[in-house]
């Protein structure tokens, strides 16, 4: 029987270390990537068509000046108009809304300074599709999504999915909702169209200058995430939504930096009368309960 030390043990593991970083460049920290973006597919017939662009911009999110943000932007290509728009409040996260079975592409287009692709969080999809960080295009590059929604009603996210700089890129305002339909769901007869609310709540931590600000402090806050100063709604630090003496259907996202969930003051501060979604920590859930719900 061999033995092997400890510090053998380690040495040769540094070794493999560097061996698989040196095949696999499309998981080194320096970007190299391998794999070449996907294209269109001449025979797919998609029944919905969009393209989505990941921009930099600025916006009055607080007074006193713009902040610096990076966001999602895009039109529909082919579909409906209620396939794509932004949330309530909201001038910057997109939500994208389709039916079980449909076959969708998204023609995505990287305009940041830093690579970039987006992941379909909760998605039945096939792996070149989902957005691992080894498919990461570089600024001004393309990637076609085309995959058939499999999934059952639900609200779900997209976001994106870079290596070592997901967070980072969600944080300064790249998210979307995937919202999906089906015969289930329009057979529960609930609140629909402009009673449907999909609500998502974040903290953000702005400096003096209004500017966003990252994981600044510890090393604690780099592993396990950190809490912002400010709760934002629908990325707004003063979401208003006036409402008549009626059902609403909400759907609360827990759009956080950290995976643990907001304060209850916080977390519950909206009023609703019907909730179909449960406040999930950056998951994707079913859009029906078992039962109504109510909070206040």
């Amino acid at each position: 029987m061999t033995t092997l030390d400890r510090r053998k043990f380690l040495q040769s593991m540094a070794a493999a270390g560097v061996v698989l970083a040196g095949r696999h460049p499309a998981f080194a920290a320096s970007g190299a990537h391998t794999m070449p973006p996907a294209e269109a597919t001449a025979g797919f017939r998609p029944d919905i068509e969009l393209d989505l662009n990941a921009v930099a911009r600025e916006m009055d999110v607080l007074p006193g000046g713009p902040t610096r943000v990076w966001r999602y932007t895009g039109r529909v290509v082919r579909g409906g108009p209620q396939t794509l728009s932004f949330l309530d409040g909201s001038r910057h996260m997109p939500i994208i809304r389709v039916r079980r079975g449909q076959k969708v592409r998204i023609n995505f287009t990287n305009q940041l300074p830093e690579e970039s692709i987006v992941h379909w969080h909760g998605l039945h999809i096939v792996q070149r599709m989902d957005g691992h960080p080894m498919y990461a295009i570089a600024p001004e590059q393309r990637y076609v999504y085309e995959f058939i929604i499999d999934n059952r009603a639900g609200t779900y996210w997209f976001h994106p999915h870079p290596h070592e700089r997901t967070g980072i890129q969600v944080y300064h305002g790249l998210t979307g909702l995937f919202i999906i339909g089906d015969e289930e769901d329009d057979a529960a007869r609930l609140p629909k169209d402009e009673l449907d609310l999909p609500i998502v709540i974040q903290d953000r931590t702005f400096d003096a200058r209004n500017q966003l600000v990252y994981i600044g402090r510890s090393m604690m806050e780099r592993m396990m995430g950190f809490s912002g100063e400010r709760v934002l709604v629908n990325g707004s630090p003063n979401y208003n939504r006036g409402v008549t003496r009626t059902a609403y259907r909400l759907s609360l996202f827990n759009g956080s930096n950290s995976r643990t969930t907001l304060p209850s003051a916080c977390a519950w501060r909206i009023p609703c009368t019907y909730t179909t979604c449960s406040f999930a920590s950056s998951g994707a859930t079913a859009r029906l309960r078992p039962a109504a719900s109510s909070k206040t």
